[in-house]
């Protein structure tokens, strides 16, 4: 038996030597097709030297699966519509995928190859599972290269150090901007052919490539007057010349966005920066945070003037361009791997994502894109939504971050109890109570901005992500502030709750209470679109043509049995309307009963509503015993001195 086992373990350190000296430490390259990318077809060709040995052996391929910013392994190999790889003799090899893990393939290499020629042809504009900021884009004046999309690497070098040439073959006349250095001097000119300089994998792969037919650039800096920030650039793209202009308030307001960030973070993990941004009806909406740049694409009339640029448009830039300190530069360490397919530990999402969602959302209204009335707006709903989140009796806010790849796209069936990716919002509701609190007992003294500074201290050389703990969060709050800072995290962070804690209010200054009647809530604010709201009072939602939406258990809508799905075509005596059904919801104080006639599989049946206290809605109201915390929090800072960006 033991003379067994030893023989095992030969076998087994020789497969394992076979694989591990595999490689060899010269540089990969790739030269990418994209001329067919209107067509929404890709192809690649990549050269992978490897260690050259004396007999037949294997070699492991991945192909990127935990892309940074996916937070889950969602790498969309499915779109992979080709795949043939040749020694440097042009002998076809066979290849085979390692069983259960689709995105590992073992190449068969005989003797003496010293390198790997793979080719592969890639379909964009797939459905992908998890965020389509990973894909890549083709529409017929406008596209998008993802680097990860069309490559393949050795499974044991390390992305930081192994190092890719690539060059780049576009439709004719198009142009391109991306964060990869041009090895060239017309850096991102129209040119059908592009070098770019060798780069480390993990910046190849986190360096986007936008490019078109249209296009324009619009500085957001200008160094003459502020020598400490970056070189800032708008990259925008059109399906017409007539399209790449942007309203000029808007360009005002993302400049001042660039200089309220640096006021904010303090320094800069970057020596410049390009925002890529494409505006088409072509691509679906999308954004994806990068280091050296971000990936954003809006709908044509988001930009055609400030009125027209709301919620979510409003929100995508700063959000992703917020990300080049927090989630790219510092990174939770379980989410620091020195390759695309070592699993991730996403717990601390709720910083990667929550803090960026707040101070997204604190610089949006810093730099005028945003008014306070807005952020008191987005304030409240996003408290609203967090009393009705039930999931929580059973799943903490930290396992919405662990489990963050299974719950990307979202359940209509029930949501509430499942919990969706409450990291961005919840997370975003705990930065903004750490905020007051720094703020309230230090007598002003200290806020977040100076835990910014503290946290994402960088220099503009930085090639890698600082990685943090949870340990490190408290010990920087705690160096500003005195406070239990790990019990705050228990609490909102780590623990299961009966029901949200909306005590964040009171530190800001605010009630956030019941009230007969309903706040009014624009419809840029991220809430029930288009829907009819009743949760404060029957505990359901409703389409405006009566489908029932959302259900919270225990309420009254629960103990009438309403369900998901049912379509109401009579309140009382008359035809179903939004009115109608808040008209039958005040009445409830004066003793009237509910009755619903409902439709389901074909069959009508009444239902009545077990409710009897009139209309209700939670609302934020300002406490004027105590001091406004958020009004503080959201005036803009300014520059002491020309060359400091210090407030």
């Amino acid at each position: 038996m033991k003379r067994c086992r030893l023989a095992f373990m030969f076998l087994f350190a020789c497969l394992f030597v076979s694989l591990a000296d595999a490689y060899s430490n010269e540089s990969m390259r790739i030269a990418i097709d994209a001329r067919d990318i209107t067509r929404k077809l890709l192809q690649a060709e990549l050269e992978i030297p490897i260690a050259s040995q004396a007999t037949e052996h294997k070699v492991a391929l991945w192909y990127p699966k935990w892309v940074p910013g996916s937070h889950g392994p969602g790498g969309p190999i499915a779109n992979v519509a080709g795949l043939r790889i040749e020694d440097n003799k042009g002998n076809t090899l066979v290849w085979q995928r390692s069983p259960g893990e689709v995105y590992r393939i073992e190449v068969t290499v005989p003797p003496d190859v010293d390198r790997l020629r793979v080719w592969i042809r890639y379909i964009t504009n797939q459905p992908t599972t998890g965020s389509m900021g990973h894909d890549s884009w083709g529409s017929p004046r406008i596209g998008v290269v993802t680097p990860s999309t069309v490559l393949l690497y050795p499974e044991d070098v390390d992305i930081n150090a192994q190092l890719i040439a690539a060059t780049l073959k576009l439709p004719s006349a198009w142009k391109l901007s991306s964060a990869l250095p041009s090895a060239e001097s017309q850096a991102d000119d129209s040119a059908e052919t592009v070098s770019f300089k060798e780069v480390s994998l993990s910046q190849f792969v986190d360096s986007p490539i936008m490019c078109g037919q249209y296009r324009r650039i619009f500085n957001l800096t200008d160094p003459k007057k502020v020598k400490s920030i970056p070189p800032h650039r708008l990259c925008l793209f059109a399906d017409t010349p007539q399209k790449c202009e942007i309203d000029a308030e808007i360009l005002k307001r993302l400049q001042a966005m660039v200089t309220q960030t640096a006021l904010l973070c303090g320094s800069h993990p970057f020596d410049q920066f390009d925002i890529l941004l494409a505006v088409t009806n072509n691509l679906p909406p999308n954004g994806l945070e990068h280091s050296r740049s971000t990936f954003n694409v809006l709908p044509p009339s988001a930009l055609s003037s400030f009125a027209q640029l709301r919620g979510w448009n409003r929100l995508l830039i700063p959000h992703e361009y917020l990300h080049a300190w927090c989630g790219k530069y510092r990174r939770p360490a379980g989410m620091v791997t020195a390759n695309f397919h070592t699993p991730m530990n996403t717990e601390l999402l709720w910083v990667y994502e929550g803090l960026t969602q707040y101070l997204g959302e604190l610089v949006e209204a810093r730099c005028g894109l945003m008014s306070v009335d807005q952020f008191k707006h987005r304030l409240l709903v996003e408290l609203q939504n967090a009393l009705h989140q039930q999931g929580r009796q059973w799943r903490t806010l930290a396992d919405t971050g662990a489990a963050a790849h299974i719950l990307r796209d979202g359940s209509s069936s029930w949501p509430g109890l499942r919990r969706s990716q409450d990291f961005y919002m919840e997370g975003m509701l705990f930065w903004l109570e750490a905020d007051a609190i720094l703020r309230t007992n230090s007598n002003g003294e200290k806020s977040l901005d100076d835990f910014c500074h503290a946290f994402f201290q960088a220099t503009r050389d930085t090639t890698v992500p600082n990685p943090y703990t949870r340990d490190d969060l408290i010990r920087i709050l705690d160096s500003l502030v005195s406070y239990d800072w790990d019990g705050l995290i228990r609490r909102r962070v780590e623990s299961y709750q009966s029901e949200f804690d909306p005590s964040v209010a009171d530190s800001l200054g605010y009630r956030f209470q019941i009230q007969e009647q309903a706040p009014e809530i624009p419809g840029d604010t991220f809430r029930l679109s288009g829907a009819v709201d009743a949760y404060d009072s029957l505990g359901a939602t409703f389409s405006t043509d009566g489908v029932v939406r959302n259900i919270l258990l225990d309420s009254p809508a629960d103990k009438a049995r309403l369900a998901q799905g049912m379509k109401i075509v009579s309140i009382g005596n008359f035809v179903w309307s939004p009115g109608r059904l808040y008209q039958a919801i005040r009445d409830t104080k004066s003793g009237s009963v509910i009755e619903l006639q409902i439709v389901e599989d074909e069959q009508y049946r009444t239902i009545a509503i077990p409710y009897h206290d009139g209309l209700r809605a939670w609302n934020l109201i300002r406490n004027p015993d105590l001091p406004d915390q958020l009004a503080e929090i959201l005036k803009p800072r300014k520059f002491v001195r020309a060359s400091s960006i210090a407030q």
